[in-house]
């Protein structure tokens, strides 16, 4: 964990060592875990960390994983706040690839702390192990409530071992909201569990049917083949082309593989003539395509899901993407946990929230990442009716 904070906080190592008094080397055993951190450079650690900008929360996430390597029970680390602010724990999955969830992680948690809550921010780290213990972690102390924010469960049924994993949190009591998108399948969410999102089906149903109203009869997704996902292997993707009328079948994915170069996916993109991929994924085709000389749109076209906020623009050309309410559904969501936080919803049963299509559009339509077929296949000249 100590390595994503430097990341993310862009703290050097060398300077980190030079006012710690420790070599370089030191530093880097601590951030590949090879070296524990002892304790009693633990407590000046945090403290520095604090004075270069890193915020309490995730110091005590830092000081929480160290204790419990050192062989401090669990249990003897969850406080209960003594004050009468309510607590609530924020569960996100993997904020160093964090595409959509980490702008609606901070709307929730703003709105959350603007309604008087103390947030809790805790990230997995992409581990289901650790959505596990935070789980436990949320027992243990007792907190008012809690949000997973894009949080799946593990293969080979995640709404299945999610679920399941949650059965102590609502057991004990504790009102549960998901942050998730929706895929088409109906899934029966137990009670005291609430889930709000967005209609993922309909957003990459408008990305795709772009590419299809421009003249693209085959289109491929380019996915992380990490993540357990959801909605099923493909997260809905297949309905979607099945509902447009196009084909799709395993040769349709093309998987992002870790420790892949971006000469090999710039080899897999070579020709595919359009892509869907989602946001996380737009950086790692962008350096492939900058690697192989691929031009989007004139050699590829690219649709996104994202926001105006967070969507890269690495190219004079910007992305084309379909917007996704972030804010509704942020604030939708820590709406919905803390009104069930004070009693007022699902004293009997489950609510399920989805912003549906109304609510999104289409964002760098023209002059933006996606082109015509023909002029991809070199007939930039043809005439303009031809192409229209």
């Amino acid at each position: 964990m100590l390595s994503s904070i430097l990341k993310a906080h862009h703290i050097s190592r060398a300077d980190l060592a030079h006012r710690l008094d420790v070599s370089v080397q030191t530093v880097h055993n601590w951030c590949s875990g090879r070296i524990l951190i002892p304790s009693r450079k633990l407590g000046r650690l945090c403290d520095l960390l604090e004075a270069l900008g890193v915020p309490p929360d995730e110091l005590a996430q830092l000081a929480v994983r160290e204790l419990e390597t050192l062989g401090v029970q669990q249990g003897r680390l969850a406080l209960r706040s003594r004050s009468a602010q309510p607590v609530v724990g924020l569960v996100t999955w993997d904020l160093m690839n964090p595409g959509l969830f980490g702008p609606l992680a901070r709307v929730a948690r703003t709105a959350l702390e603007g309604m008087g809550y103390q947030c809790m921010a805790l990230d997995c780290g992409g581990e289901h192990r650790q959505r596990r213990a935070y789980l436990q972690w949320a027992v243990q102390a007792d907190v008012d409530g809690l949000l997973l924010c894009g949080v799946p469960g593990d293969v080979p049924d995640p709404d299945e071992d999610l679920f399941a994993s949650l059965k102590p949190v609502t057991a004990k009591g504790i009102p549960v909201v998901l942050l998730k998108p929706w895929t088409g399948s109906s899934v029966a969410i137990p009670e005291g569990i609430g889930s709000i999102g967005w209609d993922s089906l309909a957003a990459v149903e408008m990305a795709v049917g772009l590419l299809q109203r421009f003249g693209h009869e085959h289109v491929h997704a380019v996915l992380a083949d990490t993540g357990a996902g959801f909605g099923g292997r493909y997260r809905g993707l297949d309905h979607a082309w099945s509902n447009l009328g196009l084909p799709f079948d395993e040769d349709s994915i093309i998987w992002t593989q870790e420790g892949e170069t971006t000469h090999e996916l710039a080899d897999a993109l070579t020709g595919t003539g359009a892509i869907f991929t989602p946001p996380s994924q737009l950086p790692t085709v962008a350096r492939a395509c900058f690697s192989g000389g691929i031009r989007w749109p004139d050699d590829i076209s690219i649709v996104s899901l994202g926001n105006r906020a967070f969507v890269p623009q690495m190219d004079r050309r910007p992305f084309t993407f379909v917007t996704i309410p972030i804010g509704r559904v942020g604030r939708g969501a820590a709406q919905v946990l803390s009104s069930m936080v004070r009693g007022e919803r699902f004293q009997t049963g489950q609510e399920y929230v989805i912003y549906g299509a109304s609510t999104m559009s289409i964002e760098n339509e023209r002059g933006g990442s996606v082109g015509h077929p023909m002029q991809q296949a070199g007939y930039a000249d043809a005439p303009r009716a031809a192409l229209a």
